[in-house]
């Protein structure tokens, strides 16, 4: 056994291979692909303006009072797995009589004079979210941009 002896000999390591610069350009890597990824957008996004004079805790707000409002309820049916949708009293069963049930009324309302009126959809818990959307789209295809969504009567206790 002669004097000292490292435990890797040159012999047993004929390649030296630099191991920081292999870290270097590994490190320089990884962050060319974080400065470059890019995440997905978000698809679904709805504008909404939740307003400030209603709710639990209303905030005192001067603004000029709603005084008609055109409601759309949904209720889901059980039995034929369906929604069920009423402009006020009358129901409808197609897009095309909701648009126009809700164009009369909107022409009434600006016959009278009156310019504010919200489209408030009433919608029980049960509605799949889909029909709901869909007749908010129904309504921006026709330029009513008021659009409100309320927890449906018999829930608020009115």
């Amino acid at each position: 056994m002669g004097g000292s002896q490292n435990i890797g000999e040159a012999s047993d390591n004929p390649v030296e291979i630099n191991v920081t610069a292999m870290v270097d350009v590994i490190f320089c890597l990884c962050i060319f692909f974080m400065c470059s990824f890019h995440f997905k957008q978000l698809e679904g996004k709805v504008d909404a303006w939740l307003p400030k004079d209603k709710g639990p805790n209303p905030a005192p707000v001067d603004l000029k009072p709603v005084l008609e409002e055109i409601r759309v309820f949904m209720r889901w049916d059980a039995e034929h797995n369906s929604t069920i949708r009423k402009v006020v009293k009358n129901s409808v069963s197609s897009d095309l009589e909701l648009i126009d049930a809700v164009l009369a009324m909107k022409s009434d309302y600006e016959k009278a004079g009156k310019t504010i009126f919200p489209i408030v959809i009433d919608a029980t818990p049960d509605v799949p979210w889909q029909d709901v959307v869909h007749v908010m789209d129904l309504c921006k295809a026709q330029k009513l941009s008021s659009i409100e969504l309320t927890g449906p009567m018999e829930y608020l206790g009115r």
